[in-house]
């Protein structure tokens, strides 16, 4: 465990005059200039974090404003701001809370949550104290003038983010929110988008930029506000996308993640809307994370926020396409992966589902529950799997395929529960395994058949093989969820 920091170190201002104003008078003009108004439509809930730009104030300020603005309705409640920024200058395994008693600005100094940090920093190996990676960092710093502006009586617990694995993303994810998941406390994760040039080492196409540019951006958007962490992390090794704080982003998502709260886009921006040099580029986002009202299914990601219109339209047509050119001894449907949406390029792991017109009765569903290739291949050999490799149903023919409706459930990777009161019926599908037993089930179907928690148990015992009440007794659980959309809709 790290040594009893002292928490007497003052941290001055590091880029003060180069990110943002050095003198106070105006820096404040500049700060109200962003905060004046919040965008867009009012949020369900309160505000519990944001993920906001640390670029110069020149370029993303307004951005990050569009968040920040969100939390002045909450200055009189909320005493404390965990900040998750990534270390651009230090090297390092875990994060780092530093080893002091306040951070100077130029409005003053903010007070460190000194208590706070001392109970975290003795909470896992992978917490330190070192300083170094705090002394020259700006993604923290730049926060700050925001959160003395907005929330002008909260302490400040600064985090510096250096390298994670998928282990220690979610070990340190529960440490923090055991330790600073509070009503009082809200969450900073300080983030740019996209670097996109050759200086940055980052040159994915070449052509039609901007919107490219944006469509990358967007793919991981659209898995932070779905709360996929897994699948926001499989995304940037699939894609190379140059976001800098993808480990404060991680990181959030991972403290969030049993917390009945929604995740919504605020605003987004590029350096680019200013200099008009798309050759040199940095894309800019502001996110919130917000209380959902009472019985909401927030923490599910919905269809809408996941996948556009355009982009289930393709895969619905890639899937009747390819059941259709099976029927007619053609080969699979021509598809050229690098005009796809990123959100098609993703590993994803898919389910396909035939049902009858009009009556609803099920004539296929093929699936994996595991990622091991693009979403749309998965989708395409789902489809022909479904249509004619499902052992309860005759293979599809062609007189048939008019009447089926094609329904696709894009999963989320499977976690295991301790106990079944972590199994919530109609957001989570769940997998039973029992010996060489197993069964699954997903999200949809309890609610389609009008089951409840025990009834939908009984039936997945019995689809596994098993006696009706075998669930009760040595059986253990996985459960997912699932974004899905279909013809119907």
């Amino acid at each position: 465990m790290t040594p009893s920091p002292t928490f007497s170190q003052r941290r001055p201002p590091a880029v003060a005059g180069q990110f943002y104003p050095a003198a106070p008078a105006e820096l404040r003009s500049m700060l109200a200039s962003f905060l004046a108004s919040p965008a867009g439509a009012p949020l369900p809930g309160a505000v519990r974090g944001v993920i906001v730009p640390h670029a110069g104030y020149v370029y993303s300020g307004a951005t990050a404003g569009a968040a920040f603005a969100r939390l002045r309705a909450r200055a009189a409640e909320v005493k404390r701001v965990v900040v998750l920024a990534p270390s651009h200058h230090v090297g390092f395994q875990g994060i780092s809370i530093g080893d002091y008693a306040e951070f100077a600005t130029p409005l003053g100094a903010m007070a460190v949550d000194v208590e706070g940090c001392a109970r975290l920093a003795q909470a896992h190996p992978l917490i330190s104290t070192r300083t170094d990676a705090h002394r020259d960092e700006h993604a923290l710093e730049v926060q700050l003038p925001f959160i003395q502006a907005v929330l002008p009586g909260a302490k400040l617990v600064p985090v510096v983010c250096g390298q994670l694995d998928r282990d220690a993303f979610r070990e340190l994810g529960r440490v923090l929110h055991d330790e600073l998941w509070r009503p009082d406390t809200v969450w900073v994760a300080s983030s740019d988008f996209t670097h996109y040039g050759r200086a940055f080492g980052y040159l994915p196409f070449t052509r039609d930029v901007p919107r490219r540019l944006k469509e990358l951006d967007e793919g991981a958007i659209r898995l932070i506000c779905g709360r996929d962490l897994a699948g926001f992390l499989a995304y940037l090794d699939t894609t190379g996308a140059t976001i800098c704080g993808s480990t404060p982003i991680g990181l959030l998502l991972a403290a969030s993640a049993g917390e009945p709260v929604g995740v919504v886009q605020l605003a987004y921006s590029t350096s680019a809307d200013l200099t008009h040099d798309y050759d040199h580029t940095v894309s800019y986002a502001a996110i919130a994370v917000h209380d959902a009202p009472a019985g909401a299914k927030a923490a599910a990601p919905a269809a809408a926020e996941s996948f556009v219109a355009a982009e289930q339209s393709f895969l619905l047509t890639l899937a009747r396409d390819a059941v259709d050119r099976r029927l007619r001894k053609e080969g699979p449907p021509t598809v050229d992966p690098e005009r796809l949406a990123p959100a098609l390029r993703e590993t994803r792991a898919c389910f396909v589902t035939l049902t009858e017109k009009g009556t609803g009765s099920l004539r296929g569903c093929i699936g994996n529950l595991e990622a091991s290739e693009p979403l749309w291949r998965n989708v395409l050999h789902n489809a022909v799997n479904a249509a004619f490799h499902d052992p309860r149903f005759p293979p599809v023919a062609a007189a048939e395929l008019p009447r089926l409706q094609i329904e696709i459930s894009v999963l989320t990777p499977a976690r295991p529960i301790a106990s079944l009161d972590e199994f919530v019926l109609g957001r989570h599908g769940i997998i039973l395994s029992k010996g060489r037993a197993a069964a699954v089930f997903l999200p949809q179907v309890a609610p389609e058949q009008g089951w409840d928690k025990e009834t939908t148990l009984t039936h997945l015992a019995l689809k596994a093989g098993l006696p009706p009440d075998a669930w009760r007794r040595g059986a253990s659980f996985e459960v997912f969820e699932a974004i899905v959309f279909g013809e119907h809709e």
